[in-house]
């Protein structure tokens, strides 16, 4: 086996990740028909829908169609209706349930549902009739939200599109596809920029998190590390779906009283105060911050003027809680959002299908039998559940690039301090996206303690420091995969 057959099956099992179908399962699947025709749908498959996902994507879960009026826009944000297929308490359910989430490795899924229902049964793909929940959304000139229904549909795609070809599409506005096709993206773009404009007025949180991605040759070895890049069209989705989540959280609360949140908290003083300290050493002065909010985007703006700007994003993002699932309407820090839910990846994340089932109860008048704190409860496991699926994901990443770096060991690299602890730095090492350890016993020619108050390393007897956001040129000392282990020296 290669190393990302190995560092799969390894993670697999460190994390305890359930991957296999049962008998059970398999024999529901055979059961599994996609109802074509329903009275209550209401049809759709006329409007020029269309998919627009990664070029490697295979289960597409949302569709849209936009509509540029004399006083604004029409957004219908076609969804796909897992809960039709997946009924609850059944074995396809209980598992899905276990998951969570869908995981992603380089060139492997493990997926929430059987591929039989994510790739094809579900799966928005062209030209096949589908259905779907769909968010309808009328936006004023300025594009804010007038009104928005939701209702069951069935839409039959007209195309499957790529990020790299709508954004082509959206800059040369010339080609051989519909008129139809064409104005519907034109439209999303023209909205998009209005979105934008209002994401930017609310002071929401523009953080590069995105994850390295992988390159690899016809034999699984890594040819390429790079960090995606961000189009205009990924733009156009995202805040699309950010619309339809938005409308999802009002609709659920309006008639439940409560929700499928998804929450993100603002960060603890301490770790604000810790940023503060780490960028006026940056030479950025916090006092014409009058909030968290004002202050962070202003280390954003900062970082983003620098060309380790991932690294610094890191330390940034280190300070804020991570985004989770709740009834409770705390509100998302990130977005700057009071209500925000999850609705539009329904075949790849549960808490999705959750809100997709409470949406179509509502619409089909059948009472919710679940109780705000039975599912609070299932949200909190699922909020781990997606924190394991991360890890796991992140965990064969860092593993792969230690394969890769194997061939460095003995060469020098320029790092960035990322991390403080009384044993050692941890070091980010450039143009790697991985962080090794220089451990304080290779801090030679002097003895080096641990502030944990100001989170620094100091010198006894030189009073040299070292601290977070710091260069040092290191040696790749050793590598040790297996245990996503990278031993530095400093130079």
């Amino acid at each position: 086996m290669n190393d990302l057959i190995n560092a799969i099956d390894q993670v697999i099992e460190e994390n305890d990740l359930p991957h296999e179908w049962s008998k059970g399962i398999a024999t529901e699947i055979k059961e599994l028909k996609h109802k074509k025709e329903s009275n209550n749908r209401i049809d759709l498959r006329s409007q020029p829908f269309v998919t627009i996902d990664g070029k490697d994507a295979k289960d597409f879960d949302d569709a849209i169609f936009c509509r540029e009026e004399s006083n604004g826009f029409m957004l219908q944000v076609a969804i796909a209706d897992v809960a039709d297929i997946v009924k609850e308490e059944t074995e396809i359910d209980f598992e899905a349930l276990k998951r969570g989430t869908s995981i992603y490795f380089p060139r492997r899924v493990i997926p929430m549902l059987p591929e039989e229902i994510s790739n094809n049964l579900c799966s928005l793909v062209p030209k096949e009739d589908r259905n779907v929940l769909v968010c309808e959304i009328i936006f004023n000139i300025e594009g804010v939200i007038n009104s928005y229904e939701f209702n069951e549909a069935v839409i039959n795609s007209h195309k499957r599109f790529t990020y790299n070809e709508v954004e082509f599409l959206a800059k040369e506005k010339h080609t051989d596809i519909s008129s139809n096709i064409l104005n519907s993206i034109i439209s999303l773009q023209k909205l998009t920029k209005k979105l934008l404009k209002k994401r930017h007025k609310r002071k929401a949180l523009e953080i590069d998190s995105a994850e390295p991605v992988l390159k690899f040759d016809n034999k699984d070895v890594i040819n390429e590390i790079s960090l995606p890049k961000r189009l205009f069209a990924h733009q156009m989705i995202e805040e699309a779906m950010i619309s339809a989540n938005i409308c999802a959280a009002k609709f659920i609360k309006k008639h439940l009283g409560f929700g499928v949140y998804r929450v993100h908290e603002e960060p603890e003083n301490l770790k604000i105060e810790n940023l503060k300290k780490f960028f006026s050493l940056k030479g950025l002065s916090s006092k014409s911050f009058s909030d968290s909010l004002e202050l962070i985007n202003g280390f954003i703006g900062h970082v983003n003027k620098h060309k380790e700007n991932k690294m610094l994003n890191i330390l940034i993002l280190q300070s804020l809680k991570r985004a989770q699932y709740s009834t409770n309407e705390i509100g998302h820090f990130g977005l700057q959002l009071k209500e925000y839910s999850h609705f539009t990846s329904p075949i790849r994340r549960y808490p999705d299908l959750i809100s997709h089932r409470l949406i179509k109860n509502i619409l089909n008048k059948k009472i919710t039998t679940q109780s705000k704190e039975n599912l609070e409860e299932k949200l909190s496991e699922l909020s781990s559940l997606e924190k394991r699926a991360e890890n796991s994901s992140r965990q064969v990443t860092q593993q792969l690039i230690c394969h890769h770096l194997k061939k460095f060991i003995g060469h020098d690299f320029l790092s960035l301090v990322v991390g403080i602890t009384e044993f050692g730095l941890f070091c980010e090492i450039e143009k790697h996206f991985i962080s090794g350890l220089v451990h304080v016993s290779d801090l030679r020619r002097d003895r080096y303690i641990f502030d944990k108050e100001a989170n620094i390393l100091k010198g006894k007897r030189t009073g040299r420091t070292f601290r977070i956001g710091q260069k040092i040129r290191v040696q790749l000392a050793n590598v040790i995969p297996e245990e996503r282990k990278i031993i530095l020296i400093p130079k």
